[in-house]
């Protein structure tokens, strides 16, 4: 029987290994400049208003827009080849500009000559940070590509010294967000995550996504806060079970509907939102 003892305690020592290695960033800080309102998602676009097509996402008029409405913003930053921050989600330019470039091997100029549906240009992150000046709180997600999390990781946080209004930072990228937590401790950071463990086109991203749904990243970030895909998440299982014991943020992405956002209240202390008005 002594073989059942060694297994308990040897199951024991991996549980707490493992909640060692997922753990957030402790203690709990302080977010209140955040808290109080909801975030659209790239803006406020997408809303079955008959003037949509006048305001995409990420363009300077969905941000003015998500600012007369009282929300906050969550938006995307890329690093051009020449060192320039734009905003803009997909590593791609096609989808929304029709022009198939990618922002991290293009020159600022190149990425400016693309036009939104609007005809707008692809905003700079300058741009915008003046367009909101600091009226309403960010989610700024650094978007890395081709191995840049360091060079954009130090531009974002550069810029940001001379926002006025309460931001914080998040990445799907566990080294950008740690670079943050060496290099600008004082930033509250966020570690995204979704839930698609074993899928995958490829070996890496089969990997890749069991330890994005493990929380395994949470070792070199150590965030205040996740900001977990909310159709995705299983309350059930056990990375998700540890790090409610160790009480971290929550922050849901991408909420699409009210009713949605009224149930998930309860469980997330931030919701980022899109293709609808929220209303409290």
């Amino acid at each position: 029987m002594m073989w059942i003892l060694w297994l308990i305690i040897a199951l024991l020592v991996l549980l707490l290994a493992y909640a060692w290695a997922i753990h957030p960033n402790l203690p709990k800080r302080d977010i209140t400049p955040l808290l109080g309102v909801d975030y659209a998602h790239r803006g406020l676009w997408n809303t079955n208003d008959p003037g949509e097509t006048n305001r995409p996402e990420n363009s300077l008029a969905a941000f003015r827009a998500a600012v007369e409405k009282g929300y906050g913003i969550e938006l995307d930053v890329h690093r051009t080849r020449d060192g320039a921050l734009v905003v803009h989600h997909d590593d791609s330019l096609k989808r929304l500009t029709g022009k198939d470039i990618r922002t991290a091997r293009s020159t600022l100029k190149e990425v400016r000559a693309c036009k939104l549906p609007n005809g707008e240009s692809v905003p700079t992150f300058d741009e915008v940070l003046k367009t909101l000046a600091g009226r309403v709180p960010l989610i700024v997600e650094v978007k890395v590509e081709d191995g840049n999390h360091a060079l954009l990781a130090r531009a974002v946080y550069d810029r940001m010294k001379r926002y006025s209004g309460p931001w914080c930072l998040e990445s799907f990228s566990p080294n950008a967000v740690k670079w943050f937590r060496l290099n600008a401790p004082e930033v509250i950071r966020g570690q995204l995550a979704f839930d698609s463990a074993g899928k995958g086109k490829t070996a890496f991203l089969f990997w890749r996504n069991i330890g994005i749904a493990s929380m395994l990243q949470n070792f070199a970030s150590r965030p205040d806060f996740i900001a977990f895909e909310a159709k995705s998440v299983k309350w059930h299982s056990l990375p998700i079970h540890l790090l409610r014991l160790m009480k971290p943020w929550f922050v849901a992405w991408t909420v699409r509907s009210q009713e949605d956002m009224d149930k998930y209240r309860k469980q997330w202390d931030l919701q980022i939102f899109e293709k609808f008005e929220a209303r409290k």
